[in-house]
């Protein structure tokens, strides 16, 4: 129907009638190419913002064994500490380090709070305690 229509009309009408369908198609293409870019920066936007922390309490807290900050105490702590929420190991010099923390646990006067408790050792079986923190929930 399209060919039929241009025969009637004059080569001017033609070429009139195709640059009407190539403007319409440059404008589509420009109304895609604006949509992508609000769909980039829409999605760069959320990519730069964080998410909040939600605290996952479940409702009971480890209850952890009452241990005295003293280096001449010795504490075998892979046959009694209670499997923490995350544990750091690492060396420094000549000495072993672990921190245990928990997110909600029971530990000397500290009631279901977040504690982290820090251990060090030579032999990397006799540890001793050497910092314990208490963080309060916000």
């Amino acid at each position: 129907m399209t060919n039929t229509i241009m025969a009637v009309f004059s080569n001017n009408s033609t070429c009139a009638i195709r640059r009407k369908r190539a403007t319409e198609r440059k404008w589509y293409e420009w109304q895609g190419t604006r949509w992508l870019f609000l769909l980039l920066a829409v999605v760069s936007a959320t990519g730069c913002m964080s998410l909040p922390e939600r605290r996952k309490d479940f409702g009971f807290a480890v209850i952890l064994p009452f241990m005295r900050m003293d280096g001449t105490e010795c504490y075998y702590l892979d046959d009694f500490m209670p499997t923490p929420d995350n544990m750091v190991v690492g060396k420094s010099s000549g000495l072993h380090l672990r921190y245990y923390t928990y997110r909600s646990a029971t530990y000397k006067t500290w009631e279901s709070e977040r504690i982290m408790l820090a251990f060090y050792s030579r032999d990397s079986r006799c540890w001793s305690l050497f910092e314990e923190y208490s963080t309060a929930r916000i």
